[in-house]
């Protein structure tokens, strides 16, 4: 995948994490996939395969994740600290939260311009983004298809002061480059996240992330279908990674008060003034 750690994302906040190892016993791996016996971790030799059981007390790791794995056996020592962590409350009623991604330096947060854009949802991942220190962009796809993109990119930019918002067509490739590539340059880290239908895989493609399966959306309210079943870094043409994730039919937040306050600043700026608490 790659030849080299920085080619993989690997930064000094990582490094620091190992200046009093014996590196010459470890080999540092970044997961690239997550199945349900092994995880795929990318090293600067290539792509090896670890069975859960190796993990020890590292099996909470999630897509985008560092591990210090044994040289020999290949068993894994530890998981280094994250730099960000995206995660939502898992669905149902049981309090419990299910990671997205580790390790991410920008989150496309993908709408489409049809009936899937919900701001109230665009509002619970940018406080996802915010409270894991993730930078948010908002990507509007299939905007040939709609009569006025540019209103419903006015409303998303009012989301949050300063939000960056992109409309394009998926399926454009220079489009794509033109107004994505920025986020995406060699060893940085993007990860897709929204409804089954927007467009995410036909926009990692358009971003050199290799083939993926796509399928249409129903025609009689815009849904889709669930067709990236499994979390997966992708390498990006401009050199980046990429991570693509399953669509997200319920988005609940777990504890992100941090992400809400700044998110509503305009609201909780008032908190303390209100005559009645």
């Amino acid at each position: 995948m790659a030849t080299t750690l920085k080619d993989l994302g690997w930064k000094p906040f990582f490094q620091a994490q190992l200046d009093h190892d014996d590196t010459d016993s470890l080999t540092v791996a970044r997961i690239t996939a997550r199945h349900r016996t092994q995880v795929i971790a990318a090293t600067q030799h290539g792509e090896i395969p670890v069975p859960l059981q190796l993990l020890d007390g590292c099996d909470d790791v999630a897509v985008g994740d560092w591990l210090v794995l044994d040289a020999v056996t290949q068993r894994a020592r530890r998981r280094l600290d994250r730099q960000s962590y995206l995660q939502r409350k898992a669905a149902g009623e049981t309090v419990k939260s299910q990671p997205i991604a580790a390790n991410i330096d920008t989150l496309f947060i993908v709408s489409s311009c049809n009936q899937d854009f919900n701001l109230s949802r665009l509002e619970r991942y940018l406080v996802l983004a915010i409270e894991a220190d993730i930078t948010p962009v908002v990507v509007l796809t299939k905007a040939d298809l709609c009569d006025d993109p540019a209103a419903l990119r006015q409303q998303a930019e009012r989301l949050h002061s300063g939000l960056i918002v992109e409309t394009l067509d998926a399926r454009d490739e220079r489009q794509a480059g033109e107004n994505l590539g920025h986020w995406c340059g060699p060893g940085r880290t993007v990860a897709l996240v929204g409804s089954s239908g927007v467009g995410k895989s036909t926009l990692a493609m358009a971003l050199g992330a290799g083939h993926i399966d796509t399928a249409g959306i129903r025609e009689d309210d815009d849904k889709g279908r669930h067709t990236t079943t499994s979390r997966a870094i992708h390498r990006l043409a401009a050199g980046g990674l990429l991570i693509d994730n399953p669509g997200i039919r319920e988005l609940q937040l777990p504890a992100c008060e941090q992400g809400v306050s700044d998110l509503f600043e305009d609201v909780t700026a008032w908190f303390g003034q209100c005559k009645f608490r």
